[in-house]
């Protein structure tokens, strides 16, 4: 009968302190490492980068007529870009009031959809009566939820002080729905100002040589409202924004803030001379 040896097992190694620890430190460094990387990859793109993308930008006023004297040079340029471009009005008539016989609501959508289309932008109309609409809790939450739908990059509105009740309203439903963090960049624009925008400061100034007669087709669409009275405020005021910066005529602009990772109009502005 053959005996088995016995297994000799060697005894258990013990690491060394000092190497556990290293070895903890570099497990930790790499952790660190693949932290921070991930924190590089994650930050939002740069507007810069953003700007090389097709945006879509929102446009809301107070009345049709009301985005395309104050932005439709904006507009016209921001579509040619290929942008995407949703013009929204917060009221199109008053109580049962008629024009030529029919609705005003009715006349006042057939001409900011004729002016949207020569512009090229899609209109939104919200169904407010001029003495109705209010910053109330439901029209906000009307307003917010149609944002949340459209998702823009960028809101342009009325600049908030303004003796007509309407555009006042507007801009405060819009600063209303505006984040601090994330979401989208806002600008302000003018409308009639001296008469109606109050207090404006412009910072960028846009020129609008070229899509100079494309604004005043849009806008001459809006004949229940007496385009050459209007039209020629608003040439008034091009030529004035024109003259502070350098160009015959140019719309005028200001930005509320330029928050990290979110778009800012594509578009050459100028300074103030």
């Amino acid at each position: 009968m053959t005996m088995n040896k016995p297994t000799l097992r060697a005894p258990a190694r013990r690491m060394h302190p000092m190497i556990s620890c290293t070895i903890s430190a570099r497990r930790l460094s790499i952790s660190l490492i693949l932290a921070v990387l991930s924190l590089v990859f994650s930050t939002p793109a740069p507007a810069h980068e953003i700007a090389r993308q097709k945006l879509r930008v929102v446009v809301f006023g107070g009345h049709p007529d009301d985005p395309e004297t104050g932005c439709g040079g904006l507009i016209a340029q921001l579509t040619e870009a290929g942008h995407d471009v949703r013009v929204a009005y917060g009221t199109c008539f008053r109580g049962d009031r008629k024009l030529g016989g029919e609705p005003e609501a009715i006349v006042r959508r057939r001409e900011a959809t004729a002016a949207c289309k020569i512009l090229g932008a899609t209109p939104k109309f919200f169904d407010y009566a001029h003495e109705k609409i209010e910053a109330s809790p439901a029209t906000l939450a009307a307003v917010s939820a149609w944002l949340n739908e459209v998702h823009p990059d960028i809101v342009v509105t009325h600049w908030p002080l303004d003796i007509h009740e309407n555009h006042h309203v507007v801009s405060s439903l819009v600063w209303q729905c505006y984040q601090r963090r994330g979401g989208w960049n806002l600008y302000f624009f003018e409308v009639m100002t001296d008469q109606q925008t109050l207090g404006f400061h412009p910072e960028l100034y846009l020129d609008i040589g070229k899509v100079h007669s494309t604004k005043k087709t849009a806008c001459y669409c809006h004949e229940s409202q007496k385009p050459d009275e209007f039209w020629a405020v608003h040439e008034a005021m091009h030529r004035r924004r024109g003259l502070e910066c350098g160009v015959e005529t140019a719309e005028a602009y200001t930005l509320v803030e330029a928050k990290p990772g979110c778009a800012l109009l594509p578009l050459a502005f100028l300074n103030k001379k």
